[in-house]
């Protein structure tokens, strides 16, 4: 029964539902055992769930303190207002998402001058019509796909008699369809373990499905020689979700960009490889001069560059964002999330994006899956589904998004009579 528990992160990376829950009895705890709870995290929107009082850092100095609703409300440090523009908002459609840069910039003596922009005014400058974004959609939709999925099962053993026959499986994706058009980003979500990582994977036959088939680009990936399939991983790549166990640790991150270009033979000499990995570094704002570093003298948000760069060594023309991004505190995400979308429109890559956070895929994707034990539970436009969920699941998912809503916050202090704490 401790006076003060101290959480640092505890829902970081979870899905929506498992965050409720574990805010709910956090809540609950704290209020049937009367203790004080300092609740450490990136996500602005948890803290508007679950705080009465905020203290927002920044390189170690507390730059803003008050009540929630104060904080969301009238935000006054340009810190404070950068992490508050940066969460992707469900009710916009947005080209790009705003970042700490667009409120403050900072003198190398560390002098902070702040950009005198209101969010609302950052947020209403990369805002897209509903008209431009269903203009997209069509043109996307006219094209023949370049990935089509039919019936796709994995299962995997789960119960074995004594003479190793399977009695029982478990259904990891049950009969999956659905296609993807070229340069369109297909969000694919749902909670842990619902399968989504499992079919990112068996569409890049780094694991073998049951039954079905996964076409790509006019092949049937479950059909091609060993040969064959390595010719078309070049233009199928993935971005898997942890950066730090993504990237090999004795390889500098010029080797691990030049890497997959040697394996699969592309330029004529290492000079014309290392050329273009110090590009790639250079696409993703990092830089050559970082060619001969080691990833542990990087951060989580660097890394993940990294093996963004990584995956565009190859110039794929397909690539699964497996939880890309949900190792990064929201200032950090937000920066990777718009290198995906200026990648995407630049090259015309197309990007099945793998998430449990439902506020990130609705900005990414033009169209979304949601799954569910295996299943495709429903599918349409993302704005479609979530201004109108079909599903009961749909809608739990949806509810269940931390929303940083002004009028959730006042009720919410309201209800447990929290007055502001005066200096």
């Amino acid at each position: 029964n401790p006076g003060v528990l101290i959480a640092d992160a505890p829902t970081t990376a979870l899905d929506v539902t498992v965050q409720d829950r574990i805010l709910d009895l956090m809540a609950r705890l704290r209020d049937e055992h009367e203790m004080s709870l300092i609740f450490i995290t990136h996500d602005l929107g948890v803290i508007a769930e679950v705080a009465d009082r905020v203290l927002v850092m920044y390189q170690g100095k507390i730059v803003e303190q008050g009540n929630v609703y104060e904080i969301f409300s009238n935000p006054q440090h340009p810190y404070t207002k950068g992490l508050l523009a940066c969460r992707p908002p469900l009710r916009k459609r947005l080209s790009k998402l705003p970042v700490v840069s667009d409120f403050m910039n900072q003198d190398e003596d560390g002098t902070i001058h702040e950009i005198q922009h209101s969010i609302d005014e950052v947020l209403e400058s990369v805002e897209i019509s509903s008209e431009q974004f269903k203009q997209r959609y069509d043109e996307l939709t006219n094209k023949d796909p370049i990935l089509k999925v039919k019936n796709l099962k994995t299962y995997f053993p789960a119960k074995k008699n004594f003479l190793g026959k399977v009695l029982e499986h478990v259904k990891a994706v049950d009969d999956v369809s659905f296609d993807v058009y070229p340069g369109e980003t297909l969000g694919l979500v749902g909670e842990s373990g619902c399968g989504k990582t499992t079919l990112g994977r068996t569409i890049l036959r780094l694991v073998e499905a049951s039954e079905g088939t996964v076409e790509f680009d006019g092949n049937n990936v479950y059909e091609l020689s060993n040969k064959d399939l390595k010719n078309l991983r070049e233009d199928m790549q993935i971005i898997f979700q942890d950066p730090y166990s993504s990237l090999n640790p004795r390889l500098t991150v010029g080797n691990a960009i030049v890497e997959p270009m040697k394996v699969h033979n592309r330029l004529n000499n290492d000079k014309e490889r290392s050329d273009k990995a110090i590009e790639l570094l250079e696409t993703v704002n990092l830089g050559g001069q970082h060619f001969n570093r080691y990833p542990h003298e990087f951060s989580g948000g660097q890394r993940q560059r990294i093996c963004i760069a990584r995956a565009l060594a190859l110039d794929p023309k397909f690539i699964i964002c497996d939880e890309s991004v949900s190792a990064l505190d929201v200032s950090v995400q937000a920066q990777a999330l718009n290198l995906l979308m200026n990648l995407r429109d630049e090259y015309n890559f197309t990007y099945i994006f793998i998430s449990h956070d439902l506020s990130v895929v609705k900005f990414m994707s033009d169209r979304m899956v949601v799954m569910n034990e295996g299943k495709i539970e429903e599918m349409g436009r993302s704005d479609d589904i979530y201004a109108n969920p079909q599903r009961d699941y749909t809608k739990r998912l949806i509810d269940a998004i931390p929303k940083g809503d002004l009028e959730d916050i006042k009720r919410q202090m309201e209800k447990r009579n929290v007055k502001q704490v005066k200096e």
